[in-house]
């Protein structure tokens, strides 16, 4: 099908976009999208920290026994 032709939505899927990701998410509340996005974000931030203390460990200089 000629892209011109194609509808957004059309567009999006042969682009390889999940839409029904996007329809479950309109399905939940507003508050619900924001524990899911708190939730998300406590972990990614998680994830952040986690990997400056592995590098920090990583970094240090090792005692002389």
């Amino acid at each position: 099908m000629y892209r011109s032709c194609m509808t957004p939505i059309q567009q999006a899927e042969e682009a390889g976009f999940d839409l029904s990701l996007v329809d479950e998410s309109l399905r939940l509340s507003h508050e619900q999208r924001l524990l899911q996005h708190q939730k998300s974000l406590e972990l990614v931030l998680a994830m952040e920290q986690a990997g400056r203390d592995m590098r920090e460990r990583t970094q240090r200089p090792v005692a002389a026994a």
